[in-house]
């Protein structure tokens, strides 16, 4: 289920950067959304099909859409090439499954599986992607979400 991978070619962002707490972050994650709704509108050069990243560390969140180059005066966030990551496709079919469905899967990989690789978590933990694809035999589109695990190499002793 879980693989690691290395991304080939580097990610930016453009959005919100908040400070976070684990004992605040349900919290935190609101005002993160409101202050991004503000933020979206003036954010220019988004990748086209647009993706939109909640990336997650210890003491900050940030909210961003993927853009091709740096939006002047705006804060930005990037992903180097190179940066090991385990994506995991959420699948669902109702909205209100989704966080339940979400923590589960961290669960398993935090606890059962990142303990016996040969990695360990970033800086930036994890990254929520959620983008939108035309549906195969329908003419609506239907938004996607990836979880994706950001992992550094162990340092051998």
């Amino acid at each position: 289920m879980f693989e690691a991978e290395q991304l080939t070619e580097p990610i930016l962002l453009c959005g919100v950067e908040l400070p976070a707490s684990e004992a605040t972050m349900f919290e935190d994650l609101q005002v993160l959304s409101r202050a991004y709704a503000k933020e979206k509108p003036q954010i220019r050069y988004q990748k086209k099909p647009v993706y939109t990243m909640v990336a997650t560390s210890s003491r900050r969140l940030f909210m961003g859409d993927v853009v091709e180059k740096k939006n002047p005066g705006r804060k930005h966030l990037q992903i180097r090439k190179g940066q090991w990551v385990v994506k995991v496709a959420i699948p669902y079919r109702m909205q209100a499954a989704l966080p339940a469905k979400v923590a589960r899967l961290r669960k398993q990989f935090y606890q059962d599986w990142l303990p016996d690789q040969p990695y360990t978590s970033a800086s930036w933990q994890d990254l929520e992607v959620y983008h939108y694809r035309q549906r195969y035999f329908r003419k609506s589109v239907k938004m996607v979400m990836e979880l994706w695990f950001c992992l550094e190499p162990k340092v051998k002793e």
